[in-house]
């Protein structure tokens, strides 16, 4: 289960004009994608590509939505204004790869966002969703170093780095996994894309496994360690012509639940709507308190 994906969003678009071609995680999750048993699970593309005119992005919108009116709340700038969350389960032997399509619109400006400086704000610090607890932990240049990773060479507009994702799932399984993560910027768009670096499958100090976990008061118990194939993930954001000051963010994701996690029954999958909604409203309400919200700067608060 990754929070990660609702940052928070891509090849045929990518590698266009304004596209992410020197994203190499991007290009990884929609043309290699994540491989279990046998069974491999592609990312698709992103629906809205960089430079549309207003009348093609709103196309999009449309068949993102379903209609004009369901397009047309998807712009509405309110906390409250709706998402489309679509999401499907693929199996992989005596595993399930649980994949899922987010959409939603913010009205700021892309030159505001930094997700990294977000990222980083939140390194350490735990958060909690769902009955579930996560934390991430930025690996150091010395960490990549000992296990002679190379960063990818300096490019403007692009950062790299890796985390140690651990998460408690409502105090049944103990999860972790370490993801490398790439960020693109275009004119137009800015891209985050991740997945789960399987070198680290048997690290010492950051593994990629999962384990049971047992509470009886304040003692807990934990089962034998087993190996995590992990996920991967990318949200694109993006100007949308047809409602200037607005954008796009798409966020594709798809992680693997070993069938011994709840013997197939989609309780994690259940709870995708709401940790959307939770993410979503706050990340509004974020935008909100910054008065350089675009075109929407100088207007009184987003509504709820």
């Amino acid at each position: 289960m990754r929070l990660d994906c609702f940052l928070p969003i891509l090849l045929a678009f990518a590698l266009g004009p304004g596209g992410h071609a020197d994203n190499p995680v991007f290009k990884q999750v929609v043309s290699e994608g994540l491989t279990l048993e046998g069974t491999t699970v592609l990312l698709p593309e992103p629906s809205l590509a960089d430079g549309l005119d207003a009348e093609r992005s709103m196309a999009v919108l449309r068949k993102i939505a379903g209609d004009d009116r369901a397009a047309k709340e998807l712009l509405r700038d309110s906390v409250t204004a709706p998402f489309i969350l679509k999401t499907r389960d693929v199996t992989a032997g005596g595993s399930t790869v649980r994949v899922a399509d987010l959409w939603f619109v913010v009205h700021a400006r892309i030159e505001d966002i930094d997700p990294d400086r977000v990222l980083r704000q939140a390194d350490g610090k735990p958060v909690e969703a769902g009955n579930m607890r996560f934390e991430n932990k930025f690996l150091s240049d010395r960490d990549l170093s000992d296990r002679k990773i190379e960063p990818l060479p300096p490019l403007d507009g692009r950062t790299e780095w890796y985390t140690h994702l651990t998460g408690r799932l409502l105090d049944r399984i103990k999860v972790e996994s370490t993801d490398r993560a790439v960020v693109t910027r275009s004119a137009e768009s800015l891209v985050v894309a991740s997945r789960t670096d399987q070198t680290f499958d048997e690290d010492g100090a950051y593994p990629n496994r999962w384990t049971t976990l047992a509470r009886k008061g304040v003692e807990e118990t934990f089962g034998p360690p087993r190996k995590y194939a992990g996920g991967q993930s990318y949200a694109k954001i993006t100007r949308l012509a047809a409602e200037p000051g607005a954008l796009l963010v798409e966020s594709h994701f798809a992680f693997v639940e070993p069938l011994d996690w709840f013997q197939g029954n989609p309780i994690l999958r259940s709870k995708f709507g709401v940790i959307a909604q939770e993410q979503i409203r706050q990340l509004r309400r974020e935008i909100a308190k910054n008065p350089g919200r675009g075109t929407s700067a100088g207007r009184s608060k987003v509504k709820e």
